[in-house]
């Protein structure tokens, strides 16, 4: 049964999205500066990630965790030229004890709501079966104090790409290289785990630019090929944001599971080979690959509308859910990437009534919007979904 955070102290979104959701062993909640009003009283990035932990604490502790249950951060920073004391500010936090430390990826986004300079997506666990990782060869990228944080059969991995220690990219210059370069990084950390790409149950591929898009695609069928059929390519979601640091093409965060995995498919959704899987279920969860208003034939439904967009895009969604045996009652957690300058309520109306229509419960799942430069072609909108089905 899922418990809903509701504290008073906090900002909230509910007619969107609940301040956090704890269910079986994991929870999710998102959060940042601002005060219960939406005011925001820190300036300095510094300051707003100090408050942003604060307040996810304060979330966390409603349903019984705390900050040292983190096993996942995604940073979201519209200026990535914070991502240094941001960074400060997260060794700081988390620095105290090796194996508390959580997976950490930091990506530069296009724009957040009201102002914020840093938004921080957690997932704790309340599971004592818990490591942290590190290869001590193997470079990490800024913001990361280990390469990874094992829970019982979960591998969650901080972001990878192609730099060195220091940030700078010697001698993967190009796409296809860096894709390369970051998939081949992200074999060796799961084999010193005992587990290998093949394992790999959700991605995520950050990119500056959709210029990228082909090259990266072409080079990551050719390091799949042979592991995945191309039905059956890890539920993914491409993403095109606005940095990632100098020189640096691609950033990947990925979760692997040792165990059986089940691809779900609904012949409702057109389905993407040599691209991503619609889903994947890993034991009680499913894992859904980004969805956006591309139909079959790859035609966009409700081109240069957002709320129609918004509709289809969550109309996948539960195409999917229902395949697999579930209902939106079972999203947990959404993760709902818009290109910046829309307008934002529009997005807003079109997924609240989605929710009204199709769940009985009145909770919103966890979540939150992040502002990106491009998606797919001619598509505004695109939402990540996490489902439990364990009842």
């Amino acid at each position: 049964m899922a418990t809903t955070v509701h504290s008073q102290p906090l900002f909230s979104e509910e007619m969107l999205f609940s301040q956090g959701i704890r269910v079986g062993e994991f929870a999710f909640s998102t959060h940042d500066a601002r005060r219960s009003n939406g005011d925001l009283h820190e300036t300095s990035a510094q300051d707003q990630a100090l408050r942003t932990l604060e307040n996810l604490n304060i979330a966390l502790k409603t349903v019984g965790l705390d900050l040292e249950k983190v096993v996942s951060l995604m940073v979201y920073l519209p200026e990535y030229s914070d991502a240094a004391q941001v960074a400060q500010v997260l060794e700081a936090s988390f620095g105290k004890s090796a194996e508390n430390c959580p997976a950490t990826t930091l990506v530069g986004v296009s724009g957040l709501e009201g102002g914020c300079r840093i938004r921080m997506d957690a997932v704790a666990t309340s599971s004592r079966d818990r490591e942290a990782f590190r290869l001590t060869e193997l470079p990490m990228a800024r913001g990361s104090r280990c390469h990874g944080v094992r829970v019982g059969n979960f591998f969650f991995l901080s972001g990878v790409d192609a730099a060195d220690g220091e940030g700078n990219v010697l001698s993967a210059t190009t796409i296809q290289s860096q894709t390369t370069e970051v998939l081949g990084r992200i074999e060796r950390i799961l084999n010193a785990q005992g587990l290998s790409l093949s394992d790999l149950c959700r991605t995520f591929m950050f990119m500056p630019s959709t210029d990228y898009r082909t090259g990266y695609g072409e080079a990551r069928k050719k390091v799949y090929k042979g592991i995945f059929v191309e039905d059956e390519f890890p539920p993914n979601s491409g993403i095109y944001i606005r940095d990632l640091g100098p020189d640096i093409l691609l950033r990947s965060m990925a979760l692997a599971y040792r165990g059986a995995k089940t691809v779900v498919t609904s012949p409702k959704v057109r389905k993407a080979p040599g691209s991503f899987s619609q889903s994947v279920r890993v034991g009680d969860w499913l894992l859904l690959a980004g969805q956006d208003a591309v139909g079959f034939n790859r035609e966009v439904e409700a081109e240069g509308d957002l709320a129609g967009q918004t509709e289809a895009t969550l109309q996948h969604t539960k195409d999917i859910l229902e395949e697999a045996g579930g209902t939106m009652d079972d999203v947990v957690k959404t993760t709902v990437y818009l290109v910046a300058g829309q307008d934002r309520s529009r997005f807003a109306a079109a997924y609240r009534e989605f929710f009204n229509r199709y769940s009985r419960s009145s909770k919103m799942p966890a979540g939150l919007t992040v502002e990106v430069r491009e998606l797919a072609p001619h598509c505004l909108v695109e939402i990540d979904a996490v489902a439990y089905l364990g009842g």
